[in-house]
Parts: C-alpha cells; structure tokens; sequence
C-alpha cells in the first residue's frame, strides 16, 4: 500500500507539486503559531509558556539555524547524490523556513521582550550568508549574472566592514527597513532563478511558473535586485543619511486609513521600478529600436510620478515620515544611480567599447545628485513651516536626469555630451532659484506653455514607443523625425526653465512673482 501511495506520488507531478505546496504552507503556519505562542496576559510578560526560561535565546537560535539551512540549500544542487525527489522538497522547505525565520526572529523578540546585542549582530550576518549561498548556487547551476553576485558580494563585505567601524563607534548596527526590503528583494529574486535550474527532479508547482518567464524579464529582475543591494548600503555613510533615516517632522503622522496612506507610496515605488526598466532598456543586450528615445520615456515616467506622489500624499492627507525616506532613496536611486548608470552604457555603446570617460562622468553626475539631494534634505529640516512650499535652490534632480538624456537624443558626440552632462550637474548644485512645481502653476509661462509642452512630449514618446512594433516596415523608418519632435518640445522646455532660474535669481528686482526659495 505504502509502495503503491509512493509510486503513485512520484510518478504524477501535478499530486507531487501539489503535496509539497501544502506541507511547505502547513509546516511555515505550524512554525508561526509554535513561536509566537499565545496572545500574552500582561505586556510585561517575558516567559514564552512552550520555552521558559530559554525565551531569550530564542530568537539568536532561530538566527543561527538559517547558517546551516542556507548552506543546504547549495549543497542540494552540488551533491548528486541528493538530485531526487526528497531532496528537492528539503530544498523548498529550507529556503521557506529560512524566510519565515528571518521575520519571526524579530517578532519573537519584541513580543517577549528577547531583544539582545547579539541578536542585532547575527540577524544581518545571517541574511548575509543565506544571500551568499543562493547567490553562488544560481551563479553555478542557473542563468544569474556574474556582476549580480559581484555586486551583491562587494555590497555586503563593504558593510560589513562599515558595521565594524560603527559598532567600536556605539552607533546602532541593527538591521533597518531598507536592509530588510534588499533581503526580501534578493530571496525572492535568486529563489526564481533556482526554480529555473532542472537539475532537481520533482517539483513544487512553483518551478512551471518561473520557467515561463523570459529571459530578459529575468535580466529586469536581476537589475532590480542589484539596485535594491546597492542603495541598501549607502545608509552605512553619514553622508547619505538621508536615504535611511526618517526623522520626525513638524507634522503629526497620518491618521487615514493604512491603505489611505499607501496610495502615495504606490507611485514613489513606480518612480522606482520606471529607472530599473530604463536601466534596463540601455542594456546593449537588450534589442530594441530608437534606445535613446526609450530609456529617456522611463526616466520621464519616473520623474512624473515623483512630481504627483507628493501633491496626492498632500491632498489625501497621507503624508508619512517613512514616505518622505522612501522618495528620498528613489530619487537617488533612479535620478542618481540608474541615470548615472545609463549614462556609461550609452557611453560605451557609443564607443564600441567599455568607457572610461562613461565611468568618470558617471561618478560625477552621481556624486552631484548626492550633493543635491543631501542639501535639498538639509534645507527642508530647517524650514519652519511645512505647509508652504517654496522653490527649489538648484536644478531638481528629476530635470537633471531627464535633461541628461535629452542631450543623448540630440548628440552622438562624446565630447559634446561630456559638456552636457558637466553643465547639467554643476546647474543640480547650483543657487539658481528654480521654481517649484506647485509654484509654477500661478505662471501664464509655465501653465500655458511649459508643463503643456512636456505632456505632449512625453504623450507621443508614450504612442510612439507602444505603437512602434505594430506600424508598417515604411512608416518605421520615419518614426525618428517623429522622435526628435518628441526631443524638442522636451528641450525647449527645460531650457526656457533653465533661463528663468538665471533670470530669477540674477534680476530679482524686476516683478516676476517669485517665492522665496527653500529646498
């Protein structure tokens, strides 16, 4: 009977994928419920009943068993010995109770008052090396890129060091929201990748579904993942506290509804996932016509929903301090890092080659993103009053971006684009008195002309790209006069913008309606 029950499990795979599916889900609730243990009588209760006096080692054991998990994980797909059936259900049950674990860990802690120094330490150190290990095995045996886990490795032995270097300090070392969303963001991405290899025999359900998914979707995955590592780690420098920290602002947080609450946050995550997939797009492996053009529409879909999450946060009374850190790490992720990123792709596609003026002018525009958000930050924390809003002291770092790549749509020329670019970073630092976007609309310039301008323009890149493969062989051969439309009424606009800082702040006394400018 039991031969007969085994046979019948190993031979139908929808069965197999199917009982594995609900002993993973069974074991992760069992898991839960054990740990947590009941809703406990008096705050103050520190004694999980299951546990006693053990309680307060608890959660470092929960952190320690995910070393040995995550090393299981590799050697699933080293040993052939283990290429069965059984094997890959333990694969499947080690990386879901590595998960589980990672947010139960913490919960237990807080619940029963089990927070510890050493816990802070091995929860990241931990993830640390969960992460190393999928990331080698979906190096080795799946299609995962190898600057995926070079990035991923420099990232955490950086901080790592960092977090030695603040620790001797006093500083806190524990683990914050942006680490937690990078471990997320890598788990779920290498775990796709490892679903994809077919060196397991046996399945879960789940394998069918990864495997459905192009290649160059899991090329955008991939870039998601590196950007979400590398923004993860800029918090560890005091210069970019700004990406990591919230502090409390002058206004009470919102006290709508938590769903409320996130509608601003939905379009400031758009902004994000628009400069992965312009990154994306500019990679050379990726076939697509009138580059340019396309990677210049996704930086511009970012920076519109960077324009509205505010005003939307504002106007359902959303506003949140966690949503204000989270634009912050966006914006230097997509306006900063992707823009910066892009720029050295274009310029080694340019050349034929790697660039190393694409490096250096890269770093630079980067670096003056930075300076640009950390004063923006500085000057908004100073600001007495939150409610008003004033203009900004510098060119925004979502008009640099989009100015950058306008210029691409305009020359082929490296030098001519190096000057763009300098010029481009050195306006972002600038004192220039650049009118704000709720300011603009109480100008005939702006309301009538500007931002009509740059709907049109950003309209027909949005036609133009999404009608592109269903237009005939002749008209496609035209769509780049219809591109370079698109590239004026984009220019025009930000260069009458650019002439109306220098007018302000250069010729205040003549009457223009000015604010006074704070951030």
């Amino acid at each position: 009977m039991f031969d007969k029950a085994l046979q019948f499990y190993l031979n139908n795979f929808a069965f197999q994928g199917m009982t594995n599916l609900v002993l993973v889900v069974v074991t992760l609730y069992l898991t839960t419920v054990i740990l947590l243990g009941p809703k406990k009588k008096q705050p103050e209760d520190d004694v999980h009943p299951l546990f006693g006096r053990y309680t307060r080692l608890i959660p470092n054991i929960l952190s320690l068993l995910r070393f040995p998990l995550g090393l299981w994980l590799f050697c699933v797909h080293y040993f052939d010995a283990l290429h069965n059936p059984l094997a890959n259900f333990s694969f499947h049950l080690a990386f879901a109770l590595v998960c589980i674990m990672d947010n139960l860990d913490g919960k237990f802690a807080r619940k029963w008052h089990a927070v510890t120094e050493d816990g802070k330490a091995l929860d990241p150190a931990a993830d640390k090396w969960v992460t190393f290990c999928l990331a080698v095995t979906a190096y080795l045996y799946g299609d995962f890129r190898w600057w995926g886990v070079a990035i991923i490795f420099g990232r955490e032995i950086i901080s790592m060091l960092q977090r030695i270097r603040l620790k001797r300090r006093g500083e806190d070392v524990s683990a914050q929201w942006m680490g937690k969303i990078k471990a997320g963001v890598q788990f779920t991405v290498l775990y796709i990748f490892l679903l994809r290899v077919d060196i397991l025999p046996g399945t879960i359900i789940l394998e069918v579904i990864a495997q459905a998914f192009p290649d160059n979707m899991m090329l955008w995955a991939t870039i998601l993942l590196c950007f979400c590592t590398v923004i993860s780690l800029f918090p560890f420098f005091r210069s970019f506290s700004y990406v990591n920290a919230f502090s409390q602002s002058q206004r009470q947080e919102s006290n709508k509804a938590w769903y409320i609450v996130l509608i601003p946050n939905f379009f400031t995550l758009g902004n994000y996932l628009c400069g992965v997939t312009a990154v994306f797009f500019a990679m050379p492996e990726v076939e697509v016509q009138h580059r340019s053009f396309v990677v210049l529409f996704w930086v511009l879909s970012a920076a519109l929903c960077d324009a509205v999450d505010g005003p939307i946060a504002r106007k359902l009374k959303a506003h949140s301090d966690f949503g204000a850190s989270l634009d912050s790490s966006t914006d230097l992720s997509t306006f900063g890092l992707a823009t910066a990123v892009i720029i050295y792709l274009r310029f080694s596609e340019l050349k034929g080659a790697l660039s190393h003026l694409g490096i250096v002018l890269a770093i630079v525009y980067f670096l003056y993103v930075h300076l640009r958000l950390a004063y923006f930050t500085k000057l908004a924390e100073q600001k007495e009053d939150q409610s008003i809003k004033g203009d900004f002291v510098g060119m925004p770092s979502p008009t640099g971006a989009v100015a950058v790549l306008v210029a691409f749509t305009f020359f082929e020329n490296i030098y001519l684009l190096s000057c763009s670019i300098v010029l481009i970073s050195l306006l972002m630092y600038s004192k220039l008195d650049f009118i704000s976007h709720s300011n603009s609309l109480k100008h005939k310039l702006y309301k009538y002309f500007q931002i009509p301008a740059l709907l049109i323009g950003f309209g027909m890149l949005l036609a133009l790209i999404f009608l592109q493969p269903f237009v005939s062989s002749h008209f496609s051969r035209e769509l780049i006069v219809y591109f370079h439309l698109c590239s004026w009424l984009l220019a025009v606009p930000i260069t009458i913008y650019i002439l109306d800082a220098l007018y302000r702040t250069y010729w205040p006394a003549i009457p223009w309606g000015r604010s006074k400018p704070t951030s």
